[in-house]
């Protein structure tokens, strides 16, 4: 029997989950106030508030870490860096698994509007990969059989092209492209962000 904690740090919250093999046996979502996470400068810094966040759910739920056959991080290095400490301390191993961004763009949807500037394939790899596979299975389909439309609504949002397992066209969803979020501003019109960059304002 292998009990594992996975780690999953947001923008905005801190997914935590308890396996015991395939079978998930407890899921959290630690929210994180914009008051909470405006005093650190970078991602980075909130290091020590999540772990202790962190830390204090698996206490309130009775989870004992030394009972664990690893601690697993997803996403930013945040993650990774969750896992290690965590893990470290009870001597047992950390692991990071699946990418934060992977980049599966057709050729054609690398282009854009001026033949100066390429489209990038920055989006949440991660959790877009995970509905289409949960998606998928309930369509009774492997997700490389699977072509869906997933759409990533959080602090930031994605929508990506799934295309038999591979995301073929997606928006980049950290410099401002597609729909504006609750922390991004999404697309603007070109000009009127112009003007701006030149009014001082």
């Amino acid at each position: 029997m292998h009990k594992l904690l996975v780690i999953n740090p947001g923008s905005t919250s801190t997914k935590i989950a308890i396996f015991v093999n395939e079978d998930l046996v407890l899921e959290q979502i630690l929210r994180h106030s914009g008051q909470e996470l405006a005093k650190y400068e970078r991602i980075v810094d909130q290091y020590h508030f999540r772990k202790e966040a962190v830390l204090e759910a698996l206490q309130e739920a009775g989870v004992e870490i030394g009972d664990l056959a690893a601690v697993v991080g997803h996403a930013s290095d945040l993650g990774g860096l969750l896992a290690y400490d965590i893990a470290r301390e009870y001597g047992i191993p950390a692991f990071i698994v699946d990418p934060v961004v992977v980049d599966e763009l057709t050729d054609m949807a690398r282009l854009s509007g001026s033949p100066l500037i390429q489209r990038k394939s920055i989006f949440h790899a991660l959790n877009q990969k995970a509905i289409a596979r949960r998606a998928a299975a309930q369509l009774g389909k492997e997700y490389k059989d699977a072509n869906l439309v997933v759409a990533h609504l959080g602090g930031g949002i994605s929508v990506g092209a799934h295309y038999r397992g591979r995301v073929i066209d997606v928006n980049n969803a950290l410099d401002g492209d597609g729909p504006f979020s609750p922390e991004r501003t999404g697309g603007l019109p070109v000009f009127a962000l112009a003007k701006l960059c030149l009014s001082g304002q």
